[in-house]
């Protein structure tokens, strides 16, 4: 290859890379980083690109009800499937009907919003128990996404957008217990009434999904800028790991580096 070409080559590799085709984490935290200590008195703001964690309980201080997060390890034998080196952020809340804990973390702002932008945000979750009627498990993010399992109903969990009433999608409570990864994309358009959204949830060991939905919500009125796990009134722990936001390329600058490879694979062609 002659040396315009070998410079050509570069800049579209640098172009494919800066244009955000391959997708770089734009935040990240495990339980792994919080050896040193973690509970609802004490939760570190470790990991990066994350703000600060935010945490409400009720717990009784020594009796009824009881709610608290702990470091789970994989020395403790619990029924825990996102275990990710060694260990996993658990919770717990119970032993009364108002028993809850909620655990939030604030997306930092960049880039002007705090809220998803051509992004994907991900996070691992199973459970050991849910148990009946009033007791639950709901994974937010923001004020325009709500996953839920409640106990004593219909065995699948729902999925509310723009606070609008709840629909079921199809994974059931076998599928939580072991272990789910759920994935949000929002893809834009920026602050409308009708941005794009893909929801996927898959096998946290790997596999087919088991869920995939796509549709629009109203990013002028509901935001994307923080996750929170709320535990409430459960039969037995839950367990969640692997926090991470992730770019992914806007659609035009994707066709914009391949048509510039088109034309350099063109341009080699004539040059032999």
């Amino acid at each position: 290859m002659n040396s315009t070409l070998k410079t050509s080559a570069i800049a579209v590799a640098m172009g494919l890379s800066a244009s955000g085709a391959f997708a770089a984490a734009t935040a990240s935290d495990t339980s792994a980083n919080y050896t040193g200590g973690w509970s609802a008195s004490t939760t570190p703001n470790l990991g990066s690109g994350f703000g600060a964690w935010s945490v409400a309980d009720n717990d009784g201080g020594g009796s009824a009800p009881y709610a608290d997060t702990y470091l789970d390890l994989a020395s403790y034998s619990n029924p825990d499937t996102v275990l990710t080196g060694g260990s996993a952020w658990g919770t717990y809340a119970n032993s009364a009907p108002n028993a809850f804990i909620d655990l939030s973390r604030a997306f930092n702002t960049g880039g002007g919003s705090a809220s998803l932008v051509n992004q994907t945000f991900s996070v691992a979750f199973n459970s050991s128990g849910i148990g009946g009627t009033g007791q639950s498990i709901a994974l937010s993010v923001g004020s325009a996404f709500t996953l839920t399992y409640a106990g004593g109903g219909a065995d699948n969990m729902t999925l509310s957008v723009d606070g609008a009433a709840a629909s079921a999608i199809s994974v059931d409570y076998a599928q939580i217990a072991a272990g789910i990864n759920v994935a949000l994309t929002v893809t834009g358009p920026v602050n409308s009434s009708s941005e794009a959204y893909q929801l996927a949830i898959s096998p946290f060991a790997g596999g087919p999904a088991l869920y995939t939905g796509t549709g629009t919500f109203d990013s002028s009125t509901y935001n994307t800028s923080s996750f929170t796990l709320a535990d409430n009134n459960t039969a037995n722990n839950q367990y969640f790991n692997n926090l991470s936001i992730t770019a992914v390329p806007e659609p035009s600058t994707v066709t914009m580096s391949l048509s510039g490879l088109a034309a350099l694979l063109a341009f080699r062609r004539r040059a032999k």
